[in-house]
C-alpha cells in the first residue's frame, strides 16, 4: 500500500552567500555567544583547518546581499549587525544589480547565489553562504574553483530532525503503520495473520548508513540506541565512531549492502554519487532489505528502484527525496508497493530555522573577525 505523508515546509533550498568589505572599526567586532562553543558541539559543526583571513584575497565585507525572499533572513542580521553594509535581494537580477556596486559576500538560497549571471557578475566576490546543506547547484560551478571562492552550507544543523524522520519512515515500515492507518481511517479493528506476521523489531539487525556524513552520523546514533547493529561507509578517512561497528570505503559498498537489513541512504549528489542505487547495485542488496533516502534523489535510479520494489528485492522503501522533483502525478513510483514517499521535508521542524540563522549569523560573525570558519565546503568533493 502507498502512503503519502505531509508535513509541512521549512524553506528548503535556502543557500546563504555574503558578499563585501567591512568598514567596522576592531571596537565593532561582535564577540562570540556565551554559548556558541554548546551549540558548534552539540550539532557536530566543523571548523576550517586555517582562519579566513589567511585566504588570498580575504578582507572584511564591504557590502552583503541578503536573499530577501527568504523570511526574516535580511533582518536578522542587520539587527545582529548593523555595523555593516547590507543589500537586500530577492531576485538573480536583482543581485546582479547590487553585486554592481562591489559586493563580495552573498547570503541566499543557491537557486540565486550560485545562479550563472549572479557569479558572472560578482568580480569581488569572496564568500558565499547557503542555508541549504545540499550545495550541489554550487559546487558544479567552476568560478567557485577557479576563483577560490569561499563556500560554507548548513550541513549537520539539520542532521538530527532529518535522522529521526528516517527512523519514522523505517517504524512505519517494520511496524505496517501505512496499513493500520488506512484502517483507521476505515473504521476498521483487524489482526489479519498476513500483516501480524511481517512486522518486525529493529533491535539485533543491520543498518547500513551510505554518508557517514552529519545525517547520516545522526541517523546511526538513533539506530544505535534502538539496539541495532550499524556499519557505514564514508568517503574520507576519519575516526570511527564509537557507536558504528565498521565503517569502510564507497568501494566496499556492494558487500556491506548483503550484511544490511536496512539501508539508509544519505549520501550527498556529486559526479561519484549520482545514479549510485542503480539496478546492479540493488542486485547486491540482502532480500528482504528496507531502503530509506534522506540524502539526494538524484543518488537513485528511480526506474530501478521501482522495479527493486515490485519484484520484492526491497522489502519497502522510505523516500523524502526522489529525482526528478516534483514527482509528476503519473509517475509509477506513486503506486510502489510497500512505499512511504514525503515530499522533501524531513528537514522540517518548528524551531529549526531558528538554528539555521544562528549559524548563518556566527559564520557573518567569523569571516568578519578572520577566524575559522564553520561548515567550509569541499568543492572538489562537492560537499
Amino acid at each position: 500500500m502507498t502512503m503519502r505523508m505531509t508535513f509541512g515546509s521549512l524553506c528548503l533550498g535556502w543557500a546563504i552567500a555574503v558578499s563585501g568589505t567591512s568598514i567596522a572599526a576592531p571596537g565593532n567586532v561582535t564577540p562570540p555567544s556565551a554559548d556558541i562553543d554548546a551549540f558548534v558541539r552539540d550539532y557536530g559543526l566543523r571548523e576550517s583547518a586555517t582562519p579566513v583571513s589567511e585566504r588570498p584575497g580575504w578582507r572584511k565585507p564591504r557590502a552583503i546581499i541578503v536573499d530577501s525572499g527568504v523570511p526574516g533572513l535580511l533582518e536578522a542580521l542587520q539587527a545582529t549587525r548593523p555595523d555593516l553594509r547590507f543589500l537586500g535581494a530577492k531576485s538573480a537580477a536583482e543581485m546582479v544589480q547590487s553585486l554592481n556596486g562591489g559586493a563580495d559576500v552573498i547570503i541566499g538560497r543557491s537557486v540565486l547565489i550560485c545562479d550563472d549571471a549572479v557569479l558572472a557578475a560578482a568580480h569581488e566576490l569572496r564568500w558565499l553562504h547557503s542555508v541549504y546543506a545540499g550545495v550541489e547547484r554550487c559546487t558544479a560551478k567552476s568560478a567557485l574553483t577557479e576563483r577560490r571562492i569561499l563556500l560554507t552550507n548548513m550541513r549537520a544543523v539539520a542532521g538530527p530532525v532529518i535522522a529521526e524522520h528516517a527512523l519514522a519512515m523505517l517504524l512505519a515500515l517494520t511496524r505496517h503503520l501505512d496499513v493500520f492507518i488506512a484502517r483507521q481511517a476505515a473504521h476498521r479493528w483487524e489482526q489479519d495473520d498476513v500483516t501480524v506476521a511481517a512486522m518486525t523489531a529493529l533491535h539485533g539487525k543491520t543498518l547500513l548508513v551510505v554518508g557517514l556524513g552529519g545525517i547520516g552520523t545522526e541517523v546511526a546514533k538513533r539506530a544505535d540506541a534502538f539496539g541495532m547493529r550499524v556499519i557505514a561507509t564514508r568517503a574520507t578517512a576519519q575516526a570511527r565512531p564509537s557507536f558504528v561497528q565498521y565503517v569502510g570505503t564507497p568501494q566496499e559498498l556492494p558487500k556491506l549492502l548483503a550484511d544490511a537489513d536496512v539501508i539508509v541512504n544519505a549520501a550527498p549528489l556529486t559526479p561519484a554519487t549520482r545514479g549510485l542505487f542503480n539496478a546492479e547495485l540493488f542486485s547486491h542488496a540482502k532480500p528482504g532489505a528496507i531502503f530509506i533516502n534522506v540524502g539526494r534523489g538524484g543518488t537513485v535510479v528511480t526506474a530501478d528502484l521501482l522495479a527493486a520494489l515490485i519484484s520484492h528485492r526491497l522489502a519497502g522503501a522510505g523516500l523524502d527525496v526522489v529525482d526528478p522533483e516534483p514527482l509528476p502525478k503519473d509517475d509509477a513510483l506513486w503506486s510502489a508497493p510497500n512505499l512511504i514517499l514525503t515530499p522533501h521535508v524531513a528537514g522540517t521542524a518548528a524551531g529549526l530555522d531558528a538554528m539555521l540563522l544562528r549559524l548563518a549569523k556566527e559564520n557573518l560573525r567569523r569571516y568578519t573577525a578572520g577566524e575559522r570558519m564553520l561548515s567550509e565546503v569541499d568543492v572538489a568533493r562537492g560537499y
